[in-house]
């Protein structure tokens, strides 16, 4: 038994990834956090850092590993799940963690445990860091998201972000606005002064419009020079208050192209939630008020006040 626990051991020593062994006896298995740390490898002291004397059992593992105890709370939740999956499958169970190692960073790992090993009531857990790849995921997801050219939400996003809020609405009964701005005569900008011009007057636009938003409002690009603000206000008459800011800064902004300067102005058609909305017909209604705002010349904010 010793000896097998020796050789065990020193083949831990040669993994490539970090590894620990935990002891689980039958009150340990009942008694959650109270399983004994009985061994760690070189790649764990490498990587994640926290020594033997410091952690003697999983849970002052998690109270070294994450200090914060609201977000160890949260953390042993997922623990607790993972160590009774994988005591019911008594072969291997599997979690990405997020993991503060001993240089107080914090990384990506996926985490797995396995029970089948030669030494009875020894359970081996690896880690094995995705840091970078949960990066790379996180940055493709943020570009599938996002509009390249002004950095706010594109319309993909904004499809799934206004599906969602009707879902919200419907159950919760708090409703919401959604408005969509369009720059007058914006294609004469860039007939007179090119695209690159017309690229600045978006981007220009979007931060004027973004200091009006607060954090929880969803600003997207739609098309072109239309943009759609999502906001959590049932209140069509707050709403265009707040809008009005964003109106008003578009037309008191002297745009500046090489050795140019010249104003710019926008329309806006506001409409709020109603019972029995979908994301086709509350667009259909922004849109529909954006059009009667133009057509009484533009630079007019169109609030759809219809039954």
């Amino acid at each position: 038994m010793e000896d097998d626990l020796e050789n065990f051991l020193h083949i831990l020593d040669c993994l490539p990834v970090a590894a620990m062994v935990l002891l689980f006896t039958e009150d340990q298995q009942r008694e959650s956090g109270q399983q004994k740390i009985v061994y760690v490898n070189k790649k764990y002291q490498q990587q994640i850092g926290y020594p033997l004397e410091l952690t003697p059992n999983a849970e002052a593992w998690m109270e070294v590993a994450y200090p914060d105890r609201q977000h160890r709370e949260k953390l042993m939740m997922l623990y607790h799940s993972f160590g009774e999956r994988l005591l019911k499958a008594e072969e291997m169970a599997q979690a990405r963690m997020k993991i503060r190692c001993s240089d107080g960073k914090e990384r990506d790992f996926q985490v797995t445990g396995d029970t089948r090993t030669i030494i009875p009531d020894h359970y081996l857990i690896t880690f094995q860091e995705i840091t970078l790849f949960t990066t790379e995921i996180e940055q493709l997801r943020q570009q599938s998201e996002m509009d390249q050219l002004t950095g706010v939400f594109n319309q993909h996003y904004l499809l799934r972000r206004l599906e969602a809020e009707v879902e919200r609405a419907e159950s919760t009964g708090a409703g919401f606005t959604l408005m969509m701005f369009d720059l007058d005569f914006f294609k004469d900008v860039n007939d007179h002064y090119g695209h690159n011009c017309g690229d600045q007057v978006l981007i220009t636009t979007v931060d004027i419009i973004r200091s009006a938003l607060s954090g929880v409002d969803c600003l997207a690009r739609w098309n072109g020079a239309d943009f759609i603000v999502l906001m959590r206000e049932d209140n069509p008459g707050i709403a265009r208050q707040v809008i009005q800011k964003a109106w008003q800064g578009v037309r008191a902004h002297t745009f500046c192209w090489q050795d140019s300067t010249f104003a710019m102005t926008t329309t806006v058609g506001l409409t709020s939630y109603r019972r029995g909305d979908t994301t086709e017909t509350i667009l259909e209604r922004a849109d529909l008020a954006l059009r009667r705002g133009k057509r009484v010349g533009g630079d007019f904010i169109f609030v759809d006040d219809s039954d």
